[in-house]
């Protein structure tokens, strides 16, 4: 995924995808051609959150406001702000893949109940279908070959490192919406269901300098952050999430599991506890895999 200056790019919209609102966070997605190009884009824009300093700026007389209701000693305006407190962010992944495409476009969620069996015979076969040039980005970023200038973090260890990079959900501004993503040298780990107790070095020295590297930078102590693996993953190269406590996505029941959650079962319970396990999820009905694990269990 890559971020472009939209002045330089002549779209014409091809399909309104979906508008999901999560607290003050407002992201809009759409598929678009660019003029002269081929294949589509999926283009993402962000609303900024506001900076604490800029609230006064928001309610100073350079914005103009319009009274919607007032009831007592409750007022609604709707009111037009300056440029300066009306910045987006817009990401762009192109070409975008049908997969790309499918995840942005609005859809209904089920939870599936993954079996070690169901895991072996469905869900294996169509990781190992997935070209690898699916997550060239992922390598790219390993090697050094993009988003250098974002690192913030890495241990080049080839068995126990990773480098850490900012998410680009977060816009590096605010802490409360401190969005990390630790991506890790190895390439033989494709998911959870990977991990067994050989692991446990790599998974504890993630979470360690993990939380020291973003302690040190952004000053935010381990007690304000989330750290957690996908399951499903968007893709399926390891890495693990970590995010401020006060960020409303992510973390979701159905989808994440907690980093220390995780090395605890391995430890204590089973060294190969997530190649048991069954695991329950939820799935969106446009991914791939769902349409083979709906096959199967027909």
């Amino acid at each position: 995924m890559m971020k472009i200056s939209m002045m330089y790019l002549k779209m014409k919209m091809l399909l309104y995808l979906r508008v999901k609102d999560a607290l003050n966070l407002q992201v809009k997605s759409v598929v678009i051609r660019f003029e002269g190009q081929e294949g589509q884009a999926v283009v993402t824009a962000h609303r900024r959150h506001f900076e604490k300093d800029s609230l006064s700026k928001l309610l100073s007389g350079s914005t103009q406001t319009t009274l919607d209701f007032k009831n007592d000693i409750y007022s609604k305006f709707t009111g037009t702000a300056t440029a300066e407190l009306s910045l987006v962010t817009i990401d762009v992944v192109f070409p975008a893949t049908k997969k790309h495409i499918a995840k942005a476009t609005d859809q209904k969620f089920q939870m599936i109940r993954e079996t070690p069996e169901t895991y072996a015979s469905v869900t294996l076969p169509y990781i190992r279908s997935i070209p690898a040039a699916s997550i060239q980005w992922v390598y790219n970023v390993l090697d050094k070959k993009a988003e250098v200038e974002r690192l913030i973090f890495e241990d080049p260890d080839a068995q126990l490192g990773f480098m850490l990079h900012p998410d680009l959900k977060w816009d590096q501004v605010t802490p409360e919406n401190l969005y990390c993503l630790a991506i890790c040298h190895r390439r033989d780990i494709q998911s959870l269901r990977d991990l067994t107790d050989a692991h446990l070095p790599l998974l504890q020295n993630i979470r360690a300098k993990g939380l020291q590297a973003i302690k040190e930078k952004y000053g935010i102590e381990e007690k304000y952050l989330r750290i957690y693996v996908h399951y499903q993953p968007s893709y399926y190269h390891f890495h693990v999430h970590f995010t401020h406590t006060a960020y409303p996505g992510g973390a979701v029941t159905g989808h994440a599991h907690l980093l220390d959650d995780i090395i605890d079962n391995i430890s204590n319970i089973c060294s190969d506890y997530y190649a048991k396990k069954v695991m329950n999820f939820h799935l969106g009905e446009n991914h791939p895999l769902f349409k083979l694990l709906e096959s199967a269990s027909n």
